[in-house]
């Protein structure tokens, strides 16, 4: 690499910083460093300088060649690459420093070193990687803000509409990258490198090369040294180096798919913030108000409507975002994302799983300074040696981190016999604890929700909202039991009337049932005579008749008859009905009501029915003597699930022992929660609708002396489950074959979670 002397400066000849167009591949011709060749329809970048002989393998990436596009379009990422170098070189051309000259790279201390690598020992050598990879992400996003120029038309014409659907998961998370790197660096003169660590990105080897490279030639030239690393800029450099290990072994282990894309993405925006809330002891106060502390303090979170947009300053946080996409597991229970919304092939209906994704967290537990409460903390980087662990949702089954958390968008549909996380009408008379093998139609490794998914919710009500009690800023679907006769008959008709009054208490857009129950008189929902008219179907709108009738217009096909004998009931909200909700939380119409379905960072809940428990149950023992204990028992595999209690006993979890409560709701005063593991157990009772935590439980009755029995658990809420109902609420009654109309359930991502241990 040669030298030259220019002025009062050095110039160097670093070969190839951005992509050389270089024809058809050719066997007989030495390819270089970003050298881009067509080859059979496709496009593939070189990776090693002196590749001959070599071919591309047509659609994939290898270790020599990077396929960029393939016939017709970009490959993902390429796209994801393209698009974040371009906004990572425009953020940083307005924000870099003017540069100055001739400083050393010795002159960063041993101090700023030790900040930037975050080790224990600082050294020279760790004050020149610090240097090294700080400038390199420095000198790569400006020569990207020139080099991006020059070749945007073609860039464009491969990634068109791309932009757009990633600007908005972007170009926020960067610019806040930037804000806290306020570096100054040398002038740099000409040529710099631009594009090598992006592009690079596909493989671990080709990351340590480059990044190799990059030390030797600024430590030989001297062309790019840094004068001044600021705290900001040390901590943001340590952030990225503090999870390299983990993210750049789950890039390598993803093998160039869409996971690698998002661990790159997530791993580009990790910052130091801490997020914590402080939950008092019961002792202590009984409001419901957690404390917001650290990043949190200050932020505001109201929720939305169709019609009006709420305040989020909490989910547009890089840490919480939720970005939403479709989803299977493999065999083993590994999750693939197949879609990200904004995506081609991206699916919110038919025979596909939605859920919500964020960024994977690492979470700690610990007593205040007072010891008078808990501590929950959540951070973006590791911090292991703080305590902090991988929350549980990131463990993947052979036990290594991913860098993203995944949750279930809402309640399951059935189509053609197998439930699927898709917008539609909610499975009903099906989902219960013991039919898990109806869970697994898609595959050995799913089940309905785990305790991580439940547990995440009520987090989500902590850190957004400052309190443990949801309903006071959404009720949910929890107060819309209403059912009335047909008050008018019709013939050939797609509405039924009411009168006014009892119109008036339904909610346009959510769902009813309309049915002849004939000569019977038990009016539950679980009976098919009450559908047998028209099965949950929507109110399209509430029209007037008379001065005293209104009719519930509804959205049917093929009309159909009414007589005043016929049943009107209100009925499940369907999965998808908060999709134009404005923002990540709200309902459709009202919050407060308890007519409408709600979102919480996206996640659907009380759509009118309970969430039944896919990996957790509990056991009632009744001794000889009479004594009763219930223990609360999960597993994390549920690949495991049985029905059998020995079997439970010796090979699930037991939790925790529920405090005693028999044939009465109890209002949870006392609650135990460790969100690294998914746990929240109820440790006393007392209260009510607006104290502690606001929601109650329903354990069931005692078992006869000498006998048990297991019994599933029943999560949030039904249709008139009213103040009890709630992130920690569950009904614990029923067996654990209990299907019921007003029990739903959902499928989880995190059917199969492993156990994340610390490194020697």
């Amino acid at each position: 690499m040669a030298n030259k002397t220019t002025g009062s400066g050095q110039w160097t000849n670093m070969g190839n910083v951005t992509t050389n167009p270089d024809g058809s591949y050719s066997d007989s011709k030495t390819y270089n460093f970003l050298d881009m060749v067509s080859y059979e329809g496709g496009s593939y970048v070189c990776l090693e300088n002196g590749t001959i002989g070599v071919r591309p393998s047509p659609g994939e990436s290898t270790d020599r060649w990077f396929c960029s596009s393939v016939p017709g379009e970009a490959t993902p990422d390429f796209k994801n690459l393209v698009t974040e170098t371009k906004e990572a070189a425009r953020t940083a051309k307005e924000k870099a420093s003017e540069a100055e000259t001739s400083a050393k790279a010795s002159e960063i201390s041993a101090q700023a070193a030790s900040n930037s690598a975050g080790a224990a020992a600082a050294s020279a050598r760790d004050a020149e990687n610090a240097k090294d990879v700080v400038a390199g992400y420095k000198n790569a996003a400006e020569k990207a803000a020139s080099s991006a120029a020059t070749s945007e038309k073609n860039v464009n014409d491969k990634i068109a509409g791309l932009d757009n659907t990633f600007s908005e998961k972007t170009t926020s998370a960067i610019e806040a990258i930037n804000k806290s790197v306020d570096t100054k660096a040398d002038e740099i003169k000409n040529e710099i490198t631009a594009t090598k660590n992006s592009m690079v990105d596909a493989s671990q080897k080709a990351i340590n090369d480059t990044i190799d490279a990059r030390k030797t030639e600024i430590n030989n030239t001297g062309a790019s040294e840094i004068k001044n690393v600021q705290a900001e800029s040390a901590t943001q450099t340590q952030g990225i180096k503090s999870v390299a290990a983990e993210q750049l072994a789950a890039i390598n282990a993803a093998g160039g798919t869409l996971e690698s894309a998002i661990e790159r993405y997530y791993a580009m925006r990790r910052t130091r913030e801490i997020y914590t809330v402080e939950e008092l002891d019961s002792d202590v106060t009984q409001a419901c108000t957690v404390n917001r502390l650290d990043a949190l303090s200050g932020l505001t979170c109201t929720p939305s409507t169709n019609t009006t947009a709420g305040e989020d300053q909490i989910g547009t946080l890089e840490a919480f975002r939720p970005i939403e996409v479709n989803w299977i597991l493999d065999d083993d229970g590994n999750q693939k994302i197949t879609a990200i919304e904004g995506m081609p092939g991206y699916k919110t209906t038919g025979k596909v799983n939605r859920g919500i994704m964020n960024m994977g967290l690492y979470y700690k537990k610990e007593r205040n300074a007072e010891d008078n409460g808990w501590l929950h903390h959540w951070s973006m980087l590791p911090r292991k040696e703080e305590g902090y662990i991988p929350m549980k949702e990131c463990v993947r089954p052979d036990n290594t981190v991913q860098g993203w958390m995944l949750h279930p968008k809402g309640a399951a549909v059935d189509i053609d016999g197998v439930p699927y996380v898709t917008n539609g009408k909610p499975v009903r008379n099906k989902p219960s604890y013991a039919n898990f093998a109806y869970a697994r139609k898609q595959g050995p490794a799913y089940c309905f929700e785990t305790d991580v998914d439940a547990a995440w919710v009520l987090a989500l009500t902590m850190i957004k909202y400052g309190t443990n009690d949801l309903q006071a800023y959404m009720r949910g679907c929890t107060s819309y039991s209403y059912q009335y006769n047909v008050a008018v008959a019709e013939e050939n008709t797609k509405r039924v009337i009411l009168t006014k009054d009892q119109a008036n208490d339904f909610v346009v857009g959510s769902f009813v049932s309309v049915g002849n129950p004939g000569s019977n008189t038990n009016y539950d929902r679980y009976y098919a005579y009450m559908h047998n008219i028209v099965d949950s179907v929507k109110i399209t709108a509430i029209e007037a008749v008379d001065e005293t009738h209104s009719a519930l217009v509804l959205d049917v096909e093929v009309p159909f008859t009414t007589e005043t004998s016929y049943k009107v009931s209100a009925m499940h909200w369907e999965t998808g009905s908060t999709d134009s909700v404005q923002g990540y939380d709200g309902s459709p119409v009202s919050n407060t009501d308890g007519k409408n379905i709600c979102k919480i960072n996206g996640i659907e809940i009380l759509p009118g029915g309970y969430s039944v428990s896919g990996n957790s149950m509990h056991i009632v023992s009744t001794d000889a003597e009479g004594n009763t204990v219930d223990k609360y028992y999960r597993t994390n595999n549920a690949k495991l699930l049985t029905t059998n209690l020995d079997t439970i006993i010796s090979t699930y979890e037991e939790v925790g022992i529920l405090p005693e409560a028999y044939d009465a709701w109890k209002y949870v005063k006392g609650q135990l929660l460790d969100f690294g593991k998914g746990t929240m157990i109820p440790t006393e009772w007392g209260g009510g609708d607006k104290a502690w935590w606001a929601d109650a439980w329903y354990c069931g009755g005692k078992p006869a002396a000498g006998t048990r029995t297991g019994r599933e658990l029943l999560r949030r809420g039904h249709l008139y489950s009213g103040g009890f109902a709630g992130p920690s609420c569950v009904a614990g009654d029923r067996g654990l074959a209990g299907a019921w109309w007003g029990i739903l359930a959902t499928l989880s991502p995190n059917a199969v979670r492993g156990e994340w241990q610390a490194a020697a």
